[in-house]
């Protein structure tokens, strides 16, 4: 379904302060074991903008996933580039700061949260808090920032955070907390894993080099046979690790793909249906609808009418 985007807004002063700072003072750490991750979302949004922001420190601590766009942030000191996928995560009392580029239109997902309810302790509002800090137990430890890819599953659980949030239903939030939970344990990497590090981003660049050749051929036929050659492993190794990094079949998200692409071609009403199945690798209108409301709970025509109405 469509993912709504709300217009760049400011944050509540109740989770961040604004810059010069004075001296910080020594952050007091919190040991926090991985079993006593559950997590209290504070913010969780979706914005189209808003992502030049002074410097400031947070409260609490967020995760930024780069959706759209480029530029640059500081953090605690150092400068770095930003680019759509990256996923940034910040500690409190660490100053900070983001510098969108002008020239690409910028989206973003936000969430602010503290791992736990009693890390640290609350005791006292957000605002009266000292400086402090989470420290994993076992040498785990979450990177500043990664780059991830579309379709990527931790960035697809934050998108499913934003939602539950959201939602105003009951079990809303309990249901951000759960997806959050699972962003933050795979995001948690041990230093004694450094070791495998180079055999990750070879993995990595397999799944991306598949997923580009499946993105250039939507229209086309792409079967077992043809990613072997663009990953250069058999379709054992290659469904197991494909699933480990994106949660999915490699057929199954080829599926996913095609659907998304028709979700955008949708928008044109001057494409039919039919042309929009073609374009998009389905050999006849029954498969499209078929496929296509099995990812979407909805048919082609249905959700084309919704898009349209502006719902």
């Amino acid at each position: 379904m469509c993912a709504a985007v709300r217009a760049p807004r400011a944050l509540p002063e109740s989770v961040q302060r604004s810059g010069p700072f004075g001296p910080l003072g020594q952050r007091r750490a919190y040991p926090l074991l991985p079993e006593q991750i559950h997590p209290v979302v504070r913010i969780a949004h979706r914005m189209a903008g808003g992502l030049t922001i002074p410097e400031r420190i947070i409260l609490d601590h967020e995760i930024v996933l780069i959706v759209k766009g480029a530029g640059e942030w500081v953090c605690d000191g150092e400068r770095r580039p930003l680019a759509a996928h990256d996923l940034l995560f910040i500690p409190p009392f660490v100053p900070h700061a983001f510098f969108a580029d002008p020239r690409t239109p910028v989206e973003h997902i936000a969430v602010h949260f503290d791992f736990a309810a009693e890390c640290p302790p609350a005791t006292r509002a957000l605002q009266g808090r000292s400086p402090y800090r989470v420290r994993f137990t076992h040498g785990l430890e979450i990177a500043r920032q990664r780059r991830l890819f579309s379709g990527h599953r931790i960035a697809r659980a934050l998108v499913d955070v934003v939602a539950a949030h959201g939602s105003g239903g009951v079990l809303g939030p309990a249901q951000a907390t759960v997806h959050l939970a699972g962003v933050l344990l795979a995001l948690l990497a041990s230093p004694a894993a450094s070791a495998r590090e180079p055999d990750t981003a070879k993995h990595a660049r397999r799944v991306q080099a598949i997923v580009k050749h499946m993105t250039d051929n939507l229209a086309g036929r792409v079967n077992h046979a043809a990613l072997e050659r663009v990953s250069g492993l058999s379709t054992s190794r290659l469904q197991a690790l494909f699933r480990e990094v994106t949660g999915y079949p490699p057929l199954d998200y080829l599926r996913r793909l095609r659907v998304e692409e028709a979700r955008r071609l949708l928008a044109d009403s001057r494409l039919s249906v039919k042309e929009i199945a073609a374009r998009t690798g389905f050999p006849d209108t029954s498969q499209f609808s078929r496929v296509f409301r099995r990812v979407d709970g909805l048919s082609p025509a249905h959700y084309r009418d919704a898009l349209l109405a502006g719902r």
